[in-house]
């Protein structure tokens, strides 16, 4: 809360919201990389992510605090239940084999490009078809 402000004057923000935040804004992620960290569809890291730049703006623009608060979420590690472990792991392990997929995608299309930039020099350039992503 800002200095002298009352209490009644917060907007509560929740742990996704500002999940959001700090993967597009603070670590500078793609929406659809920050969507597939929290394991969740990019329209709704979008919608999550318009609704807590509204309310930071609101807060900032108009001297209000921030209460960060609610939502629903698991987490990760040694909080997690001896029960959820395996899904969590099972889950985690999914995710990370999804960003390889990407990851070899994405150095597919690089090594096209630069095959066909490197044989520019003769003939136009015509850049390579990006790769589909299947979801």
């Amino acid at each position: 809360m800002p200095e002298g402000c009352p209490r009644a004057e917060f907007l509560s923000l929740t742990l996704e919201e500002l999940e959001a935040v700090r993967l597009v804004d603070l670590l500078d992620l793609d929406q659809e990389e920050a969507a597939f960290y929290m394991g969740i569809s990019r329209k709704a890291l979008w919608n999550d992510l318009m609704n807590a730049r509204n309310k930071i703006a609101a807060a900032l623009v108009y001297g209000m605090g921030l209460r960060i608060e609610g939502g629903s979420f698991q987490l990760r590690g040694e909080e997690a239940s001896k029960d959820g472990e395996e899904l969590i792991r099972n889950q985690e392990v999914s995710l990370v084999e999804r960003e390889l997929q990407q990851l070899r995608s994405r150095i597919e299309y690089l090594s096209a490009k630069v095959t066909a930039l490197k044989g520019t020099e003769s003939e136009e350039f015509k850049e390579p078809i990006p790769p589909q992503e299947s979801v």
